[in-house]
Order: C-alpha cells, then structure tokens, then sequence
C-alpha cells in the first residue's frame, strides 16, 4: 500500500509539473504573439495617420476646424479600423522602448490583441488605458520613475504629452479610483496572478514659451 501511494504522489508531483512547464510555455508564446502583433499594428496606424496627413489630399471640414484652433476639438476622440477594430491612436513609453496601438473599446478579446481604452478621452482629460501585462504590453509598468515622459498620439496627429506622477497598487474593484482620479491620463494592468493592478497616474507636461504655459 504504501508503495502504491508512492507511486500515484510521484505520478501527481510530474503531472503538476508538466502543467506549468506547458503553462510558462504558453505564456511565453501569448507574450511573443502580443508583441509581434502590436508591431504589425503599428505599422498600420502609422500607415492610416500618413494618409490623413498627406498634403496632396484635399482637407476635410474638421481638419480644417484644428488647423484654426485645437480649442474646438469635439471630445470624442476619431477612429481608424483596422480588422474590424476600431483604434484610437498609439502610446509611446520611451523609458520601456514601448510604442503600442490603443483600442477604442475594450473586452478580454481585445485586450489579447492591443491595449484598449477603458474610459474617457484625451481631449476631456480623463483618459484610462487598460492592457494585458505581456511583456511587450503593460507588464514592465511597475518599472517607471516618477517624471517618467508617456505620450498618446491620436488618429489626426496630436500628441499628448505626460508625465508618471504616481504609480500605485489597487485592488481589482477600485473602479472609481481608477475612473475619477482627477488624473488626466490613468494605465492600468494586472499583477502576476492577477489579485492586484499596477495603476501609473499621469499628468500632462505644460512648457513655459515667453513666460506663458502650453501643454
């Protein structure tokens, strides 16, 4: 009996491991395919932004509208639809070697797929972007400093240029901390195991041209 025992823990104990080697496995090739299809992305919005910025292409009324005053920008943000997904922009995390393309919605089908906006917009200052923590996605977040330059360029263009104020550890059900944190942009992604978030609070950068403020 006791040799049958034996037996069944050691067959358990290589079972279990098996499972999370073909786990690690599957994650690394999750976190491969994340990054290679943020690349391709990439490409496509940049591809997109060109072709609405060429200069031999006669302006429309709204491009018209931001040339004259940014001010009147509507606070829905425009969109480009890429596979049936409608994008928003792209991030750029300099300090990370991150350039991702942004969602204009979000679900966990398209979280595999890019990071997506959770809430608000650029132009309303209240702008939530969620993502996976693949490697190539949102999971070296916790490694930002503070001062830490993000910027989220949309569809026409316009950059919107921030800086890490505080990076935080919240609980999975502290929706409005997230969603009213007074921040003008707000990332967000799991910790290892999922119990946790990772949360960056940004704020836009405001520059100082002849002794007046411009963001």
């Amino acid at each position: 009996m006791p040799k049958k025992a034996g037996i069944i823990f050691v067959t358990l104990g290589v079972v279990l491991i098996l499972s999370a080697l073909l786990l690690f496995l599957y994650n690394g090739l999750e976190d491969r395919r994340a990054g290679q299809q943020a690349e391709s992305l990439m490409d496509e919005i940049h591809s997109a932004m060109t072709e609405e910025t060429d200069p031999t292409t006669k302006p429309t009324e709204i491009e018209i509208e931001i040339t004259e005053s940014q001010e009147t920008l509507p606070a829905e943000m425009p969109v480009v639809v890429i596979d049936g997904y409608e994008y928003i922009g792209y991030l750029s995390i300099p300090d990370l070697e991150l350039e991702l393309p942004v969602m204009a919605e979000w679900d966990y089908n398209r979280l595999k797929i890019a990071p997506c906006r959770h809430f608000g917009s650029s132009r309303t200052d209240d702008l939530v972007i969620a993502a996976h923590n693949y490697k190539r996605h949102f999971g070296p977040l916790s490694k930002l400093d503070i001062g830490a330059e993000i910027i989220f360029t949309d569809m026409e263009g316009i950059e919107n240029r921030y800086a890490l104020q505080e990076l935080s550890t919240l609980a999975p059900d502290a929706v409005d901390a997230v969603q009213n944190s007074g921040y003008d942009l707000v990332l967000y992604t799991c910790t290892s195991g999922g119990a946790t978030r990772v949360v960056a609070f940004c704020d836009r950068v405001t520059e100082e041209i002849n002794g007046e403020e411009y963001e």
